[in-house]
C-alpha cells in the first residue's frame, strides 16, 4: 500500500512540474521528451533542448551515482525541486529568458533523476504513453490490474498538473512548492527497502 501511495505521489509531483515548465519555464516539458520534440517543431527548440539535454543529464547522472540507493536519488531531486522553487520565487515569480532556461533546466535534472530511479519498478512515475500502452495490452488480454494502476497514475499526473495550475492563478510564488511537498511525501511512503534498492 506503502508503494502505491508512493509512486502515486511521485506521478503526481511530475504532473506538477511539467505544468510548471510548460506554461511558466519556457514552454517545453521537464519530464516529456516526446511532448518536447513537438515542441521544438513548433518554433521553442531552445527550451525543448535545454528540457531534454537536463532530463538526460540527470537521468544518467542518477543512474551512474546513486544506483542502488534511490532514497538518496530522491532527496538529491529534491534538492533540485527546493532551488526551482526559491529560484522562481526570488525572481518574483517572474523570471526572465536565461532564468527560464535555467529553472527549466534543473526541473529536467530532477525528472531525469526520478526517471532513473524508478526504472524497472512499477509502475511508472513519468512515462505515461508506455504505462497506458502496456496496460491496454494487458487489459486486450485478460490483466486488469495494470490497467487500474495506470489508470491511477495518469489521474495522479493530472491532478498534479491540475492542482499547480490552480495555484498559479491563485497563489503564484506556492505553484512550485506542491511539487517538493509531494515529493517529500514520496520519500516517506516508499518502504525501505524500496529506497535502498532491495525490493
Amino acid at each position: 500500500m506503502r508503494i502505491m501511495w508512493g509512486t502515486t505521489a511521485l506521478a503526481c509531483c511530475a504532473g506538477a512540474v511539467d505544468l510548471l515548465t510548460f506554461k511558466e519555464l519556457g514552454g517545453a516539458f521537464a519530464g516529456i521528451i516526446t511532448g518536447n520534440v513537438v515542441t521544438a517543431a513548433s518554433g521553442k527548440w531552445i527550451a525543448a533542448l535545454t528540457a531534454v539535454a537536463g532530463f538526460g543529464a540527470g537521468a544518467y547522472a542518477w543512474a551512474v551515482t546513486f544506483r542502488s540507493r534511490r532514497t538518496l536519488g530522491l532527496i538529491a531531486e529534491l534538492v533540485l525541486l527546493v532551488v526551482v522553487a526559491v529560484g522562481w520565487i526570488g525572481t518574483g515569480t517572474r523570471p526572465d529568458l536565461s532564468g527560464q532556461l535555467v529553472l527549466l533546466a534543473l526541473a529536467g535534472i530532477a525528472m531525469g533523476g526520478q526517471s532513473a530511479m524508478m526504472l524497472g519498478l512499477h509502475p511508472n512515475t513519468t512515462y505515461m504513453t508506455g504505462v497506458l500502452t502496456t496496460s491496454l495490452h494487458d487489459l486486450a488480454t485478460g490483466r486488469r490490474d495494470t490497467f487500474v494502476t495506470a489508470l491511477r497514475q495518469i489521474g495522479a499526473l493530472a491532478i498534479g498538473a491540475a492542482a499547480t495550475a490552480m495555484l498559479l492563478v491563485v497563489s503564484r510564488p506556492f505553484a512550485p512548492v506542491l511539487a517538493v511537498l509531494l515529493l517529500i511525501t514520496a520519500i516517506f511512503l516508499l518502504p525501505v527497502e524500496m529506497r535502498n534498492g532491495r525490493h
